[in-house]
């Protein structure tokens, strides 16, 4: 089952500084985010947008 995600800034920022955000790719093939969210974060997501 293909499994996708919707996500806001501060779920991306912890993932980030808890050095976790590989783990979306492990769990959502898609993680989605609108392009705010994607210049607010300024960092690449390791999975499909």
């Amino acid at each position: 089952m293909k499994k996708v995600v919707i996500s806001d800034t501060s779920c991306l920022i912890l993932l980030s500084k808890l050095n976790l955000l590989t783990i979306l790719k492990s769990l959502f093939n898609e993680v989605w985010i609108t392009e705010e969210i994607k210049n607010e974060f300024g960092e690449d997501i390791p999975v499909k947008c």
